[in-house]
């Protein structure tokens, strides 16, 4: 398993930069957070999706695969045509409807709350960036956290399809950390909430999940009680000063606006800083595991 995971993530790495080329001159964003405007591809998240759906179809349950694709499908027509909010919430909501019929049969429960899942984590995992690195280092931290949770409750099977998911998403990582050459693009971002919801519920971790999902949740949260239900294009960014760092003038609220506040700092901290703040709650939900065993 070990083997296939570092050729998942030689191969996301690879197929990456092949990508990067061609969405260079057909897709691409500006850094908004460097003084020279660099211009950087996007949509590179259609690569880690790809292959962790197609490793995972073949090697453990294309079900689980059909939610990567589906979410990917929905992530791409957003890159390209911008859905509103509500459709998002909406769309991304039924992939839960045959996905829950095919792993839970008939139980009404258990559908419904994947619908939720998927729909809500999905979102949540798309809000929350902005910066080189941070919502695919979110995402591997919040994967790597829910794998932990799995082996400690003797889910082998759950934890090699979780550490395959990370693996095809860490060779993308290493083109979009700081400093970023590729975007994930809603392609990238969608599936990662998609896919912890999906396995957190398959496998029947859904409080430790929700422990783990906590930055996401506190950052949906504080933009929802500042600035309602927005597009994340309409966010205004922040203001990238002479020294590096980044600073914060009013504007709605999100957990990193919030740091930035208090603590204007450069891009490449704040990112640490949210993934300290992930590894944190990663860390809370194993305790709060280890202790629902005693």
């Amino acid at each position: 398993m070990g083997m296939i995971c570092i050729l998942c993530a030689i191969f996301s790495y690879i197929f990456t930069k092949i990508l990067m080329k061609i969405m260079v001159n057909y897709k691409y964003g500006v850094d908004l957070h460097k003084k020279d405007r660099s211009k950087v591809p996007e949509m590179g998240g259609i690569v880690p999706v790809l292959l962790s759906a197609l490793f995972i179809s073949f090697l453990f349950n294309p079900i689980i695969s059909l939610v990567l694709f589906l979410s990917g499908i929905i992530g791409i027509y957003d890159d390209l045509y911008k859905l509103s909010p509500y459709k998002k919430l909406v769309l991304l909501g039924l992939i839960g409807i045959p996905v829950g019929y095919l792993l839970f049969g008939f139980d009404i429960i258990k559908i419904i709350t994947l619908v939720f899942g998927i729909s809500i984590s999905s979102n949540l995992t798309n809000m929350l960036a902005g910066f080189n690195g941070l919502e695919i280092g979110l995402g591997i931290i919040s994967a790597f956290f829910l794998g932990i949770v799995l082996l400690l409750n003797g889910d082998y099977f759950g934890f090699e399809i979780v550490m395959l998911f990370i693996s095809s998403y860490l060779g993308f990582f290493m083109l979009n950390k700081y400093p970023a050459r590729v975007f994930p693009g809603d392609v990238g971002t969608l599936p990662i909430g998609a896919f912890l919801a999906t396995v957190s519920i398959w496998r029947n971790v859904v409080p430790e999940f929700i422990i783990i999902m906590m930055p996401y949740i506190t950052d949906a949260f504080l933009k929802y009680y500042s600035a309602g239900i927005t597009k994340r294009e309409e966010h205004k960014p922040t203001t990238l000063g002479n020294d590096g760092k980044l600073y914060v003038a009013g504007g709605y609220l999100s957990l990193p606006r919030i740091i930035l506040k208090k603590i204007p700092m450069k891009e490449n901290i704040i990112v640490m800083t949210l993934w300290g703040i992930s590894i944190f709650f990663g860390i809370l939900a194993i305790l709060f595991d280890i202790f629902l065993k005693q």
